[in-house]
């Protein structure tokens, strides 16, 4: 009988969950929770979850259960698995699917524990902890199984990923928590201490998408964001340039392009010299950050090109993944 691999993808920011059964993403939402602590009754998950955030009364609290990529909370991340895989009404009473978790390529023992128990106790026969990079290089494509070097940055919300692959294993892999949660608490921090403005990170994630850039921009665009004034402490707002923006995302970016020399540099030599031709594969919502790409292929002075689908390489990747772990299934 065909098993039903299951790829969860248990991220900072949100939760991408593949079914090989149905060949798709069947769930793409916030990984959050809101519980009622009186009943300890799951009042909301995902999308509408995160809506409650900073507005919940007393006995309502909204948990997001994952802090860099690794599991920081375990009941609630059980809880919200559980509530999500029931809703999908994927049958895991068959007893032989196997979930696929992916997790940054550092992450300890302690995590990986976490996220073993997990599985089973969400009736997985079989639980699989794979590299988050390693999925993101598969879902590339390009000529991952050649014996040559694939370099890839997957730069996702709570954790940056460096991997190198040849012969479709690992080679050499890093991970930083230097990510695009950090690029909006680096946002919010600079408002207080240059503008004297106090922002949430909604509005720094958004100050990062319609101004933010790493790169010198021909035309300094400019975006209004409210918040509340630090000196009288009330409601205030201010019109914000790309060139200030950039000055508090410069110093991480180059933070990255360090993570990713430190991989380049505990690679063989043969697979260095493939690097000249090959490059660095970004993927990842942060890789989507303005001049990003410009900005890692000046510093590493290698080819650097954007993943075809930066946001769906992890679909790609578990579908590729599934098909291995079939193959190499006993019939």
């Amino acid at each position: 009988m065909k098993k039903d691999y299951i790829g969860i993808d248990l991220g900072s920011a949100n939760t991408l969950i593949y079914s090989s059964f149905k060949d798709s993403i069947v769930y793409h939402e916030p990984t959050c929770i809101a519980l009622d602590l009186v009943s300890k009754e799951v009042k909301e998950i995902g999308f509408l979850a995160s809506k409650l955030a900073g507005k919940t009364p007393y006995h309502y609290s909204v948990i997001y259960p994952v802090e860099h990529g690794i599991v920081e909370d375990d009941e609630a991340a059980f809880l919200y698995l559980d509530t999500v895989l029931k809703s999908l009404k994927l049958d895991r009473r068959k007893g032989h699917d196997t979930i696929i978790f992916t997790a940054p390529s550092n992450t300890g023992k302690a995590n990986k524990r976490t996220l073993l128990q997990l599985g089973k106790k969400l009736g997985a026969k079989e639980v699989i902890i794979e590299s988050q990079a390693k999925i993101a290089a598969l879902g590339c494509g390009d000529s991952v199984f050649a014996p040559t070097a694939t370099l890839l940055c997957q730069i996702g919300a709570g954790v940056s990923d460096v991997c190198c692959l040849s012969l479709g294993e690992i080679v050499y892999a890093s991970s930083t928590f230097i990510a695009g949660l950090t690029f909006d608490e680096a946002i919010r921090r600079y408002m207080i201490q240059n503008q004297h403005l106090s922002i949430g990170l909604k509005s720094a994630e958004y100050l990062k998408m319609r101004v933010g850039s790493v790169a010198s921009l021909p035309e300094n665009r400019l975006a209004e964001v409210k918040g509340k004034d630090t000196m009288t402490s009330l409601p205030s707002s201010i019109v914000v340039s790309s060139g200030e923006i950039k000055n508090a995302l410069i110093p991480l970016a180059n933070f990255i392009s360090l993570k990713i020399s430190d991989v380049i540099a505990s690679l063989p030599e043969e697979l260095i010299a493939d690097l000249k031709s090959s490059g660095l594969i970004l993927s990842g919502g942060g890789a989507l950050l303005s001049g990003m790409r410009d900005y890692l292929q000046n510093l590493l002075s290698i080819p650097v090109r954007l993943a075809d689908k930066p946001l769906e390489v992890t679909l790609e990747g578990f579908r590729s993944y599934s098909k291995i772990l079939e193959e190499k299934s006993p019939k």
